[in-house]
């Protein structure tokens, strides 16, 4: 045989041979990155890098710092707006990886109402401790311990307090509200029915018009970082526990938030027992309601809490 014929091929496997080591190495990275979206995705979900610290004088309204911890022990941090000591006192709770600031408007026509108001930052947020949200399932917590820490609070004589929650913050005064009696009033705002609309985005991605299925670990990874379960989280299964003590809903009809569609607030109303009150605001978004129509919805937050606080 020719010694140069042999060499030849061997001259040409060689190229052959990297091409598949290549190949190969490509497409052990692309199995890693595909496997680990889901560890992404989930940590992404509940970790909350926008720590911001809001400043008193920003409030529009005369507040004082506090400090209290939730009833399991998280430093959470937040303003007290004292309008008198004999006056209700009224919880509000923040949306998604927000802060104390995205009450504020909340917080001003229910002070210069004559009530005290109590807005902080919810765990993983704002100035309190905490490096992640966990969507519900842990910061009823937080609102039972703002309501302990104002019981014990000597300045307050008027111990009837009222919940005030927008977004993730209008089920979590829900969730809170069926645990704690001393809750007498609970408005939401914009809420929610349970976490499947998030569990279901969990187990595939979109990528242009196709959907890639991805290994179903995110929902118990997700469990694991935020130490609760995140199916049983579910705003639905317990607001009939809120009565006899009142439950007001509100939401625009145009509200196209994914986790928050005009027919849960149906199945909220309809679950919860008596008293209960609700209003479709005809425009505003999600949340929006109070901006889109600022007077009356200052007037039917104002009616109700005057009639059951």
């Amino acid at each position: 045989m020719d010694p140069t014929i042999n060499t030849t091929a061997k001259r040409a496997r060689k190229p052959f041979s990297i091409f598949k080591i290549l190949l190969g190495l490509c497409l052990v990275v692309l199995f890693l990155a595909w496997a680990i979206i889901p560890a992404i995705r989930g940590y992404s979900l509940v970790e909350n890098k926008r720590h911001f610290v809001p400043q008193a004088t920003s409030a529009g309204v005369p507040v004082q710092d506090v400090q209290f911890q939730a009833v399991d022990g998280v430093r959470l941090s937040g303003w007290l707006a004292l309008a008198s000591p004999k006056a209700p006192t009224i919880i509000l709770v923040h949306g998604f990886k927000e802060n104390r600031m995205g009450m504020l408007p909340n917080a001003r026509f229910l002070y210069q109402a004559g009530y005290n108001v109590l807005l902080y930052d919810s765990r993983g947020c704002g100035a309190s401790d905490g490096w992640e949200i966990t969507l519900g399932a842990r910061e009823p917590d937080d609102v039972l311990g703002a309501v302990r820490y104002l019981k014990g609070r000597s300045d307050l004589l008027n111990k009837h307090f009222g919940l005030m929650g927008n977004s993730l913050g209008a089920g979590i005064v829900l969730l809170a509200a069926a645990r704690e009696p001393a809750i007498l009033a609970t408005v939401a705002d914009s809420s929610w029915i349970d976490e499947h609309a998030q569990l279901d985005r969990m187990y595939d991605v979109p990528i242009g018009r196709l959907t890639l299925p991805l290994l179903p670990y995110e929902p118990a990874l997700v469990d694991q970082l935020i130490g609760a379960k995140l199916a049983d989280t579910r705003p639905l299964a317990v607001i009939n526990q809120i009565a006899p003590r009142a439950v007001f809903l509100i939401h625009s009809a145009d509200d196209q938030n994914a986790t928050t569609p005009p027919s849960g607030e149906h199945q909220l109303f309809a679950a919860a027992g008596e008293p209960k009150q609700e209003w479709i605001a005809p425009s505003g978004g999600h949340t929006g309601a109070l901006k889109a129509h600022p007077q009356e919805y200052t007037q039917r937050v104002l009616s109700y809490f005057a009639h059951y606080l």
